[in-house]
């Protein structure tokens, strides 16, 4: 199975046959092996319940793409709400006041102390007020941060039987093949080893579950509305399914679409974000060293604008949706 990277290169002679049309960017349904349109794209996730889309958290095109993707969603009949990797659970009485008006996006920030939580948090700002302006509910994912550092570091075997349960991880299951992925994905550090990769992808995958639960609960809380999710968390937490979606449907079975945001050419930016939530570049790995995963990467997936030099393909900058 191709990583991210090699899926790119793959689809390099895919864009050179439509040339005539495309501009070296766009939507690649992955499962079809061929570019998709805008409107297209929108129509099939029309089908499904949960949407998820994993992003660069550091990337500000993809956080355009998120903006432009979220107006597009709820200009539907469906109602919507966001979930954001990047907002705590616990935020959500402040988080309400935003949404209702009774706060500007930086009263709301300064009051979550999403700054220091968050050094980029800048960038969810168009998204944010698209979701307040579109009536869209919004809801926090992350958890508890001291516990997950603490996961990472001691292992899950750290958190005594009492603790799990009242923080509702009594059920937490490790998936023996994303475990490996996620080893495989997490970089060396000086000073850490190969027990510290195990240690942490525990600790990415309880909050993985952490995360799923929140999502859980509030899709049962919909008073029988057929309410629709826009899952915005990084691309970590998706590949091939494992993860964040395999969390959720082990507790609720919905129709779902996995997109993914290619990482962009622009520079990289020096972010301040914690080393659980960094965007580190991956090692470099061989095909072959992801051929046990065998799943597809995604449903679709974003490549950014200039990622292969199409011939004869216009230079629009325009992104969709």
């Amino acid at each position: 199975m191709l990583s991210l990277r090699e899926t790119l290169a793959a689809l390099t002679l895919l864009l050179l046959c439509y040339a005539g049309k495309a501009s070296g960017q766009g939507w690649i349904d992955l499962l079809a092996g061929e570019p998709v349109s805008d409107a297209d794209l929108l129509s099939d996730l029309q089908n499904a319940r949960i949407i998820y889309l994993g992003e660069m958290h550091t990337a500000p095109s993809h956080h355009r793409i998120e903006e432009r993707l979220l107006r597009s969603l709820a200009a539907g009949n469906a109602p919507l709400s966001l979930f954001l990797e990047a907002l705590d659970a616990k935020d959500s009485p402040v988080l309400s006041r935003f949404l209702a008006g009774a706060l500007s996006f930086e009263e709301f920030a300064q009051e979550i102390d999403w700054p220091r939580r968050w050094s980029n948090y800048q960038d969810y700002r168009g998204l944010c007020l698209g979701a307040r302006e579109k009536r869209v509910r919004v809801l926090g994912l992350d958890g508890p941060p001291l516990l997950f550092h603490r996961i990472a570091r001691q292992g899950w075997r750290s958190v005594p039987p009492a603790e799990r349960e009242r923080l509702g991880l009594n059920q937490v299951r490790f998936d023996p093949l994303y475990q490996r992925l996620l080893q495989l994905f997490l970089p060396i550090h000086r000073g850490m080893g190969r027990s510290w990769q195990v240690r942490a992808a525990e600790a990415q995958e309880v909050r993985d579950d952490w995360m799923a639960e929140r999502i859980v609960e509030a899709l049962r809380t919909t008073h029988g509305r057929k309410e629709r999710a826009l899952v915005v968390c990084g691309a970590g937490h998706l590949r091939f399914g494992l993860g964040l979606p395999e969390h959720v449907a082990r507790r609720l079975s919905l129709p779902q679409r996995i997109l993914l945001l290619a990482p962009p050419p622009e520079r990289a930016r020096t972010s301040g974000l914690p080393l659980a939530r960094r965007a580190a570049a991956p090692p470099p790995l061989s095909h072959a060293a992801l051929a046990f995963v065998d799943r597809p990467l995604a449903d679709y997936l974003w490549l950014p604008p200039r990622a292969f030099p199409v011939k004869n393909a216009s230079r629009s900058r325009n992104e969709a949706p």
